[in-house]
């Protein structure tokens, strides 16, 4: 739990640290540091209410058994999945754009006689979508691991430490990221992690008798238990279980195959032909 933990962090707390290090350093180069406060306040209330609501949904879905609470649990590790996915390919497509989307926003702002709430409201959007997603990863994460709060705790605050180093060094000028690079080696693990949640959705569901497991392709629970220290590392990161159903490694083919493929597809730009 501790690694998928600091994986989806660092991903969602790097986002947050290169939208924040972009209105910053496009704020100080308008020599309007005077702005920097409405700023601070929009992210100041947007990360306080995605910890409110991790915590309120934690407590619904924590170690005391309740009466529907699978049925929250399955639903949970399938938004997770649909919420990953579309983050990872969203993030792929706009990255370029996102520096000057934010600069025409904060012009917008500055010139608008509401400018102050404007900073607010564009800082608080922008992250509290990032930290709702957190959440939900988070979620999902601790509920495949049945509630282990130190480790879930432990990996977050340890992913969110390296982002924010990174996106301070990038904001200073001192550290140099090939962003391209990183969301899409970052994109690539997040599939793979996604991909587990799902396989863990589908164990749900197996679990209410909504569906049949097909036939078990192997019994690992002597060899390498998914409770034990290595199984317990790689059933938080890709899904691993000791025992794997033919129905689990079918969706699990069908989501990561497309989804990798997609995902590291290079558009081919066509130059149209001269007409004569």
């Amino acid at each position: 739990m501790f690694g998928a933990a600091l994986l989806v962090a660092l991903r969602e707390g790097l986002e947050i640290s290169l939208i924040m290090g972009i209105i910053f350093s496009y704020l100080r180069g308008l020599n309007r540091k005077d702005t920097f406060k409405p700023v601070w306040i929009g992210a100041g209330v947007a990360i306080g209410l995605s910890i409110i609501l991790g915590i309120i949904l934690y407590l619904f879905t924590g170690s005391e058994e309740w009466n529907g609470q699978i049925y929250l649990e399955t639903a949970i590790f399938f938004v997770a999945v649909g919420i990953l996915s579309y983050m990872t390919f969203w993030m792929k497509k706009n990255s370029r754009g996102m520096n000057k989307g934010i600069q025409a926003s904060i012009n917008t702002a500055l010139n608008n006689d509401s400018g102050s709430f404007q900073l607010v409201l564009l800082a608080f959007l922008t992250i509290i979508r990032e930290g709702l997603e957190l959440v939900m990863f988070l979620l999902a994460i601790s509920v495949e691991g049945k509630g282990d709060l130190l480790s879930l705790s432990s990996g977050t605050f340890v992913g969110l430490i390296i982002a924010v180093l990174i996106g301070w060094g990038i904001y200073q000028g001192t550290t140099k990221i090939n962003l391209k690079v990183f969301f899409q080696v970052m994109g690539n693990i997040l599939i793979v992690v996604a991909a587990g949640l799902l396989i863990n959705a589908i164990h749900e569901l197996i679990e209410l008798a909504i569906i049949q497991p097909g036939v078990y392709l192997y019994n690992w629970e002597n060899i390498l238990n998914r409770h034990s220290a290595v199984g317990g590392i790689l059933h938080a990161l890709v899904g691993y279980t000791d025992h794997l159903s033919s129905v689990q490694l079918i969706v699990w083919l069908v989501y990561i195959i497309p989804a990798i493929i997609l995902f590291n597809r290079n558009k081919v730009k066509t130059v149209p032909n001269p007409t004569a």
